[in-house]
């Protein structure tokens, strides 16, 4: 299930990190350069996560908000809250957020957001089946007799090539994947035998090295999926909202071959402990 990304979402508490600092710094700059824009918390998470995890971010905008950065929250039609932050001497924000507002409101209804998450499972499964991996069956808890019953958690396919098995699970949200959930499926893998594959719009690398710990792959995507059929919105999310977002008929060939030469790699040295991690 598709989970779509609204912007006031809660972090899990966390001890106040130094690079808080630094991203306050970046961030205050790049109002300054940008006093006639209006963003929301969500876009500047994914637009600043390859310097900042987005919980390190999120913080820094909350402390940065009543001084030179100003906020004005506004409502989607389902309750949910948008954060929209400007410099303070931007006198027309509202127009711009209103804008804003109504592409959020489109690519967050929920046709659209599981379109999106299902568009992202088709494409890998059907570029990973192109490459060589058999199907062991789809939204799955069980395998080679285990059925997993900890949690309702499943897996979202299971493939096997070579004699290796893995447990695959795409998320293609703007946001993380949630930390509890990434715990649980790696012990759901661990429980039935498969290795790990997270196929990954964006990740912290604390998350990536636990799937890497435990044997697994992470395979990182970066710009958001939609359905051919959604290129308009893709055009606005990207014209208005400076999002990441695509609508690809496949996969680019580069991200499946980086992970073949990782599978390979696992084949002739099964028990060597060596382990890899790939960015699209």
């Amino acid at each position: 299930m598709y989970e779509p990304d609204y912007e006031d979402f809660e972090h899990e508490e966390r001890p106040r990190d130094e690079k808080i600092d630094e991203a306050r710094d970046v961030l205050l700059r790049f109002f300054r350069e940008n006093r006639e824009g209006v963003y929301y918390t969500r876009q500047l998470q994914v637009r600043f996560e390859k310097q900042f995890f987005h919980w390190i971010t999120g913080k820094a905008l909350n402390e940065l908000v009543g001084g030179e950065v100003r906020e004005k929250r506004m409502e989607l039609k389902s309750g949910a809250r948008v954060r929209f932050l400007f410099h303070k001497g931007n006198r027309y924000h509202t127009r711009q957020a209103k804008k804003m507002l109504s592409v959020i409101q489109e690519y967050s209804l929920p046709d659209n957001a599981i379109a999106a998450g299902m568009q992202a499972e088709l494409l890998f499964f059907t570029a990973l089946a192109e490459a060589g991996f058999m199907a062991h069956g789809r939204n799955v808890n069980h395998f080679g007799g285990k059925k997993w019953t900890e949690t309702k958690h499943d897996l979202d396919f299971i493939l096997a090539k070579d004699d290796l098995v893995y447990g695959c699970e795409v998320k293609n949200a703007l946001d993380y994947i949630p930390g509890r959930e990434l715990e649980v499926k790696l012990r759901m893998c661990a429980f039935l035998g498969v290795k790990p594959l997270f196929i990954m719009r964006m990740s912290p690398k604390s998350y990536n090295n636990m799937v890497i710990e435990a044997g697994g792959y992470v395979m990182i995507f970066e710009a958001q999926v939609h359905p051919v059929s959604s290129r308009a919105l893709v055009a606005s999310m990207r014209e208005v909202l400076s999002l990441p977002v695509d609508a690809p008929r496949a996969i680019p060939g580069g991200i499946i071959q980086r992970f073949l030469k990782w599978h390979r790699s696992r084949c002739n040295c099964e028990f060597c402990g060596d382990s890899h991690l790939a960015w699209a």
